[in-house]
């Protein structure tokens, strides 16, 4: 009797094992799956934003004024990250319009920065604490022979 007891319990602790690391290794999958689809989700969040400062640059580019151009690219930014359901906690924008001081007939360029603070709870999963911040920048050129209001 001695010979046939480990026998006996050989394929028990063999299961025992094999339940023991599906147990560990389904929920390391469910934390890989969500870490992916998270960082696909940041990136594609990320490739909005720098969307929407090419939107916002656009737009400056179109007002006549800086001020005009400020407000009309801001407008656009938040338009842009709406319409695709990106919502930033936090939004800072920022028109650098010194080439609308310069005079028609020179070459000049308008650049929008955003930055957008995006809550890991709205793009993960509801609840999760922590933030991630995305930023871009784009520029466009103004139109050389354009009238001008700094």
């Amino acid at each position: 009797g001695m010979m046939r007891e480990p026998a006996g319990n050989r394929p028990r602790t063999a299961r025992g094992s094999a339940a023991g690391e599906v147990a560990l290794i389904v929920p390391m999958l469910i934390v890989l799956v969500l870490a992916l689809a998270g960082a696909w989700r940041i990136g594609w969040a990320r490739g909005q934003v720098t969307e929407a400062a090419a939107a916002g640059a656009r737009a400056a580019t179109l007002a006549g004024s800086a001020s005009l151009a400020v407000q009309q690219a801001t407008a656009a930014i938040e338009f842009d990250l709406a319409t695709v359901d990106v919502h930033c906690s936090a939004l800072t924008v920022q028109i650098a319009t010194a080439a609308f001081g310069t005079a028609p007939g020179t070459h000049g360029t308008v650049s929008a920065e955003v930055g957008c603070t995006l809550d890991l709870a709205d793009v993960l999963v509801p609840g999760l604490p922590g933030s991630v911040q995305l930023e871009a920048q784009a520029s466009e050129a103004l139109d050389v022979l354009r009238e001008r209001t700094p």
